[in-house]
């Protein structure tokens, strides 16, 4: 058996797995975003800890297995966030969470240094961001110096779970990829910023993906009833096992998540970094492969947004759903001509326009509530077509998407993905791909699976293929060209009217 955990944004989840790839327990533990300022998001350490040990401790005692049987402990985390440990490895401040923007002004210091195009070409990071980790060190050397002297140790999440279980200081290549402090080809770190930080020697050992890190340590074999012998296995980044437990190992297979955001990952053999179509890359948890990680920050969020604002005369909360997903079926393919640009935060990849809004274009009155939840599900359909279409431009081919998220349950939409992209789209079974992804990992590691694909096979399950229906390919192409010219067409008014001089 593998016990796993993903340390999440606002919560832990804690699985146990079966050889086949079946979900004997889970557990989901929560804790709260601390926001002492506009844009500041922090948590104590102790909080994940702690929620990995309760999930643990929780699945040991309700699932009765013998902990004998339990071989590995495995898992992955968000990227970006930091957390630093003096050398009495106690916390020197809460964790900056990845979300957390505080660090604009080093970003803008940085690029006075280093060249956007050296940025990219050397971290696969397309942009400059105060997300990554690297600009979240700057801003504590430059704001709290006091307790940036104080810095023993610098730790991701992950890597921080699997130092509290067997005391190595320890991260892998896959999990630092966001950071802006490691160069992905050569997979080492990168001089450039590692050195202008001053932090070489407080950075872990980096370590193969999927390395035996070592045995748990007395006191927590102890406290969670387990054996010294059960071994840690260096897992991820979430989005990097996420691929894993959803098969997307090879080239040609690519994985997309609808849940709030919109993440697309593509396996690659080759670090594929084009200026002309630039693409987020990073490194694969699987050896010798690379992901290819675009996203657009509001995809199933402007669907909760409409169904908060619009359907409140419906009852109940997962009923309004299903009754405005009745309401869209009824709606023939193309919305009778209303076209949704779902940019309410902005755009992400590939346009990477903070300025860009939320349009509702064509709007007649035919239209109906059904036929705005269709043109929505529509527009995520195309932000998702327009990522593919750059990854075939920079010669990737794709032969099929794995869908997950909760975007993925309902059939109607995945249809209308298949037809929108052109490809088939496929369901997965297990819906915890990024903790089925760890235990894959783990299985492989010690032995019980002779390949990470003999593990996928057995593992990894599909529940329904949608194919593409041909005698839509023309209707959806003329409102894909006629979703992107009217991006462009307003996107200069966006700009004008982001900061209105009257208010």
């Amino acid at each position: 058996m593998y016990l796993t955990f993903d340390v999440g944004t606002t919560s832990v989840k804690t699985v146990l797995y079966d050889k086949n790839g079946g979900i004997l327990h889970k557990v989901i533990k929560e804790y709260k975003l601390e926001s002492p300022k506009v844009d500041w998001y922090e948590v104590n350490p102790e909080e994940y800890w702690n929620a990995v040990m309760d999930g643990f401790s929780e699945i040991l005692k309700v699932s009765g297995v013998n902990p004998s049987q339990i071989r590995t402990i495995s898992g992955c985390s968000q990227g970006e966030t930091i957390i630093l440990l003096d050398s009495e490895d106690n916390p020197i401040r809460p964790a900056i969470v990845w979300i957390d923007n505080r660090a604009i002004d080093e970003v803008e210091e940085l690029k006075k240094v280093v060249s956007r195009e050296e940025f990219y070409l050397t971290t696969g990071l397309i942009e400059m961001e105060p997300t990554w980790s690297v600009f979240k060190l700057m801003w504590i050397k430059n704001h709290e110096p006091e307790n940036f002297r104080l810095i023993d140790k610098i730790f991701l999440v992950e890597d921080y779970i699997v130092y509290r279980l067997t005391q190595r200081f320890v991260s892998s290549c896959s999990l630092l990829t966001s950071t802006g402090l490691i160069d992905i080809v050569k997979k080492r770190y990168w001089d450039r910023t590692v050195d202008y930080l001053g932090i070489r020697d407080k950075l872990p050992e980096m370590v193969p993906e999927g390395s035996i890190v070592g045995k748990l340590v007395p006191e927590i074999a102890s406290r969670l009833g387990l054996t010294e012998n059960t071994l840690v296995i260096k897992g991820s980044m979430d989005q990097a096992t996420s691929a894993v437990g959803a098969g997307n190992i090879d080239p040609g297979i690519i994985t997309e998540t609808t849940g709030s955001a919109l993440v697309v990952a593509i396996t690659s053999e080759e670090p594929v970094m084009k200026k002309d179509v630039p693409l987020p890359l990073q490194p694969h948890v699987i050896e010798d492969r690379y992901l290819i990680l675009p996203y657009a920050q509001t995809a199933g969020i402007v669907y909760k947004w409409f169904k908060d604002e619009f359907g409140g005369d419906l009852m109940g909360d997962s009923d309004r759903y299903d009754e405005l997903n009745r309401l869209a079926e009824s709606v023939k393919p193309g919305s009778d001509g209303l076209i949704v640009l779902p940019f309410l935060a902005g755009a992400s990849y590939p346009e990477n326009d903070p300025y860009a809004k939320g349009v509702f274009y064509g709007v007649t009155l035919k239209h109906t509530r059904g036929h705005f939840v269709r043109a929505i599900m529509e527009s995520i359909a195309f932000m998702l077509k327009k990522i593919l279409l750059n990854v075939e431009k920079s010669g990737i081919k794709v032969d099929e998407v794995h869908s997950m998220g909760g975007g993925a349950k309902s059939d109607f939409w995945l249809q209308i993905k298949a037809d929108v992209c052109g490809f088939p789209f496929i369901r997965m079974k297990e819906e915890e791909t990024s903790t089925l992804g760890a235990a894959i990992i783990a299985a492989t590691r010690i032995g019980d699976f002779s390949s990470v694909e003999e593990a996928v096979r057995l593992m990894v399950k599909k529940d329904r293929v949608f194919y593409p229906r041909e005698n839509l390919r023309g209707l959806y192409d003329d409102m894909f060209d006629s979703y992107n010219k009217i991006y462009y067409s307003l996107k200069p008014i966006f700009r004008k009217s982001a900061f209105p001089d009257n208010l």
